[in-house]
């Protein structure tokens, strides 16, 4: 009985395990991703913060992450469509973190492995944008 209560729990175990390393594979640094962009704050020069979302700034709503081509790509609901060199990334046990410049702004992403969420910030003299959402591997 004890060892059929042992297996039983090894099984378990291994199957959870199993299924943990299954999603993590996903955020390994070498699939591409799909970002949603859920919440957007702004904020310019002095205690001046927004806060909406991807629409109220004219910033894309999905990011598109390819690791193969170090490109960040989105396109804006105008139409525009945005690409940003990856300049630096780093996968951790915890993290993929990507950094890059673009319009005059430096950019940092940092997205968990395990569960997909993601902030990224951006950073200019004019304005600063945070970001934070949700990735899948497409």
């Amino acid at each position: 009985m004890r060892n059929r209560k042992l297996s039983s729990a090894l099984v378990l175990g291994l199957g959870l395990l199993t299924s943990a390393l299954a999603s993590a594979a996903g955020f390994d640094g070498r699939s591409n991703l799909t970002c949603a962009v859920m919440d957007v704050v702004a904020c310019t020069e002095g205690p001046t913060c927004l806060q909406g979302s991807s629409s109220t700034f004219d910033l894309p709503v999905f990011i598109f992450v390819d690791f193969k081509a170090k490109v960040v790509r989105g396109t804006n609901d105008s139409g525009s469509k945005e690409v940003s060199p990856v300049k630096n990334s780093e996968t951790t046990e915890a993290q993929i973190l990507l950094q890059g410049i673009e319009d005059h702004r430096g950019w940092s992403m940092a997205i968990d492995r395990r569960t997909g969420h993601f902030n990224l910030s951006s950073s200019g003299a004019d304005v600063s944008f945070m970001l934070s959402g949700a990735c899948t591997p497409s």
